[in-house]
């Protein structure tokens, strides 16, 4: 409840038609910008109802919804159309328009609208979406061959950490990357668990997004629904990332990780440092489509069986080169520093000409300052999303040199488990296996009975667990397996195993089912069980794992129906909020009983971690809520640490960085969403919360904007500007200069630097590596082929090098032919110094601008 007593003249009394018109297709009256590209806000004057968006052109100071407020200082209530929170700039506090005194009058006063959106209320917040037990019951139409990703989006929408993250998040959704994936899919839920909505909706906002980015889904021919996850949860990571907050650049940098992000902390790994594994294997994972070659992400660490020929790792990987930058594993890291193509230069003195030695993964960067220019190391960041919240998981893979007993390690962040179904023979020398540890012998003659008299009507009965068990079994690689042992410098027998340090809070299970074979396809039928609750993951724990709750419970199941050359997808999901079990075939929605779901095909299955242990604390929490205690300091808590509080069975610490930095106060790109990603708790609750959840960092007491951010985004905002100006500047010189040595550099570097000073990239690009632009034999240097790169002239490299460092330098003769050569650091110096003298320029003038009234 609110007590915002500006409702009363800053809110119209419309009806309920009126309403509807009002939030029909909504778009900026400024700009002209539809919803779907930004938030709008609608002004509840009377008579006024001006639709402003938060975006900012070119020389404004504020967004064109403030702007109308700073014009008309009486329009103080503005309604979000995308989230349906409304804000009042008197009060500086969010207003619940159903729930206030004196009460709103008209429509805006509704609790719901015809649309299906509704209203603030923090009730939505505590769990209770609705009472209807038809939510979530809406079916998707076939656009064309369309059922695998029907099937993947129906068990996607029943995880309800993250469907009810974008619904009730639409502020962490952003509006300026293409093409929007994350905003077409949390449309698409808020439509499927509408009440009110039809039998079924169509999803071509998300396919098109999908063939946008994946040339390979368009057409209508039939894909592979496993494939269609993995990149679809790849892209929707891509555009909901947000960079985990480090510590500033002046603290200490020793400080060594936690246990369960290093290595080293693991017991096994041997004291003399560990090495690489084995060499990654050339056969990506099967799928069901004949043309899943074109869909296929990049592969990670393979495993491989007797009976698993195709060779899949097992391990779901993101597709996109930037995700993969921070899931790797470590060792796969550590090589990629340092380039291990054979040259005569040092491999440290083009990597790092200006900085410290052993910074080569580190991007020194221009940092403006009035009095000088300074060259800094910028730390790549590390970014996160709910994605990879929700089904991101570790383990630890060790492979032992049966020669000299070397240990190797590396930890790999998993997306989903690939599990080969093993035969009867690997299942009777798993089970012999486990019956030598535990020193049991049968079941008994009656369990052996059933088994043999079933076998003969579904063929042999393969459970789930054998899977696993299967999957984590040590593997011998021996004869064309053999690895390079870094300690005996040859090929060796070993033994390789993993184990679980990180559970995922939502663990995808794809069963490999197809098997592709040169121009044969195959699929294996054979009858696989699983439970819908109480999976137990522990036997395939590391010691070290920092994951308590080791239970799952079933919450969806992808089926395929048909052969490997065509078939069909359908599904099974788990709805939470009547909960029962339901099947979806594209447009068609019926209710199941458990059994069913039991015995069927599945492909690809859906756990969530039992989060039963947290319902008391839950309903202590939604109790305390309704207190009406009164307190000095007002506490909030970020909207999606509660969403994962309500939803999720390990939400860990209490965590404000969606909206606080590192400082302790708003983000400076959460100035105007901050109150909105917000819920205000009471005091009872607020002590059971920090209680439990609590630490150092978890207090947001104010909306006050952080100026140390501010300044630091100014900076950096004026440090693009110069570089692009000082880039102009040389270009123009070199297009009217005389032609001469032709300075190469490769263009994947330009393009990122390029798209950072536009802003259209979150980070500035690492240090400049040409060693791809050239091979060396002898002492002769030859350029690669089919290698894309750009001609620029001395001054433009000097400049590029002097910001970033890197190399090495090769020059093209007008003749023909190339040199190779190390940097020269006194070139550099000398660059850096007229950049110097020009930077305090720019300062300046800017500086008198601002002292001008013209910025």
């Amino acid at each position: 409840m609110t007590n915002c007593i500006h409702v009363v003249k800053g809110v119209g009394d419309v009806s309920q038609q009126d309403f509807e018109l009002l939030v029909t297709k909504p778009s900026c009256d400024v700009c002209r910008l539809s919803g779907e590209k930004t938030n709008v806000w609608l002004c509840l004057y009377p008579d006024c109802y001006m639709r402003g968006c938060t975006n900012m052109r070119e020389g404004e100071t504020e967004d064109h919804s403030t702007q109308h407020n700073l014009e008309y200082p009486g329009h103080c209530l503005q309604l979000n159309m995308s989230s349906w929170r409304a804000w009042c700039y008197k009060c500086q506090a969010e207003v619940f328009l159903t729930k206030n005194k004196p009460v709103v009058r008209g429509g805006f006063g509704k609790k719901k609208s015809s649309s299906g959106n509704t209203s603030s209320n923090i009730d939505k917040y505590l769990g209770e979406f609705s009472s209807t037990n038809s939510a979530g019951l809406v079916g998707l139409s076939n656009l064309g061959n369309t059922c695998f990703m029907n099937a993947a989006l129906q068990c996607l929408s029943n995880i309800p950490v993250l469907r009810n993250h974008l619904i009730h998040c639409p502020d962490l959704i952003p509006r300026d990357i293409k093409p929007n994936l994350s905003f077409s899919f949390r449309n698409l839920m808020v439509k499927m668990w509408d009440p009110s909505s039809p039998n079924y909706v169509e999803p071509m906002s998300v396919l098109t997004a999908m063939k946008t980015v994946f040339p390979a889904f368009r057409g209508f021919q039939q894909h592979d629904s496993q494939e269609f996850l993995r990149c679809f949860l790849d892209q929707l990571h891509k555009e909901l990332s947000e960079p985990i907050q480090q510590e500033d650049e002046e603290l200490d940098e020793t400080k060594t990780e936690s246990s369960s992000d290093n290595i080293e902390s693991l017991s096994e790994v041997e004291s003399n440092g560990s090495g690489t594994g084995p060499e990654d294997q050339g056969d990506d994972y099967e799928t069901a489509s004949d043309n899943s070659e074109r869909v296929r992400g990049a592969g990670s660490r393979k495993r491989k069986h007797d009976d698993d020929k195709d060779e899949d790792s097992g391990l779901g990987s993101y597709a996109g080169g930037a995700i993969s930058s921070h899931r790797m594993s470590e060792s796969e890291t550590a090589s990629s520093r340092v380039p291990g193509s054979p040259s005569s230069l040092s491999d440290q003195e083009y990597l790092d000409a200006t900085s410290d030695p052993g910074s080569g993964s580190q991007s020194p960067i221009v940092s403006i300052n009035p009095d000088q220019l300074e060259i800094r190391n910028h730390k790549p960041r590390i970014y996160r999303s709910i994605v990879t919240e929700v089904f991101d998981g570790k383990l630890v893979s060790s492979l032992k040199c049966l020669s000299c007993d070397r240990v190797s390690k590396t930890i790999e962040t998993f997306q989903d488990l690939s599990l080969p179904i093993p035969s009867q023979d690997a299942l009777s020398n798993i089970s012999e296996r486990a019956n030598g540890l535990s020193g049991e012998g049968s079941d008994g003659w009656i369990s052996w009975m059933w088994r043999w008299f079933s076998s003969w009507f579904y063929g042999p009965d393969v459970t789930l667990q054998d899977c696993l068990a299967f999957f984590f079994s040590e593997d011998e690689l021996k004869g064309d397996n053999m690895y390079s042992c870094e300690r005996c410098k040859k090929l060796r027998n070993g033994l390789k195993y993993s184990k679980v340090t990180q559970l995922p809070e939502t663990l995808c299970i794809h069963l490999k089912r197809f098997r592709h074979d040169f121009a044969f396809s195959s699929k294996i039928s054979t009858r696989v069980t699983f439970p819908l609750t109480g999976l137990d993951l522990g036997p395939w724990l590391h010691k070290d794992c920092v994951s308590s709750q080791v239970l799952y419970d079933l919450v969806g199941v992808i089926c395929h129906h048909g052969t490997a050359g065509g078939g069909h997808y359908t599904s099974y999901a788990y709805n939470s909020l009547n909960g029962n079990w339901y099947h979806y075939d594209d447009s068609i929605v019926s209710e199941v009983d458990p059994a069913t779901v039991s015995n069927a095909e599945a492909y690809v299955l859906f756990y969530k971690k039992n989060g039963d242990e947290l319902d008391n604390i839950r309903k202590e929490v939604k109790l305390a809520m309704k207190e009406s205690s009164q307190s000095l300091v007002n506490n909030y808590i970020s909207l999606p640490w509660w969403v994962k509080f309500n939803d999720m069975a390990e939400p860990g610490q209490i965590d404000n960085s969606s909206v606080l930095c590192q400082h302790g106060a708003i983000l400076p790109r959460r100035i105007h969403s901050a109150q909105r990603l917000s819920i205000l708790v009471t005091p009872a609750a607020w002590k059971l919360l920090h209680d439990r959840f609590g630490n150092s960092a978890s207090a947001l007491t104010n909306f006050k904007p952080c100026q140390t951010c501010v300044r630091s985004l100014r900076m950096e905002e004026r440090q693009k500007q110069f570089e692009r100006n000082e880039f102009q500047l040389l270009h123009d010189q070199e297009l009217s200069g005389e032609e001469g040595d032709s300075f190469l550099l490769v263009r994947s570097w330009y393009t990122a630097w390029e798209e950072w000073v536009m802003g259209k990239a979150r980070e500035p690009p690492g240090p400049i590596n040409n060693r791809n632009l050239y091979t060396q034999r002898g002492n002769s240097y030859q350029l690669r082929p089919n290698v894309d790169r750009l001609k620029i002239n001395e001054d433009i490299w000097t400049f590029f090098l002097s910001l970033y460092s890197g190399g090495p330098e090769v020059v093209q003769r007008p003749g023909g032919g190339i040199k190779v050569s190390t940097p020269r650091l006194v070139r550099i110096q000398s660059i850096a110094a007229r950049l110097q003298a020009r930077c305090r320029e720019t300062v300046r003038l800017s500086e008198c601008s601002v002292q001008n009234g013209i910025e």
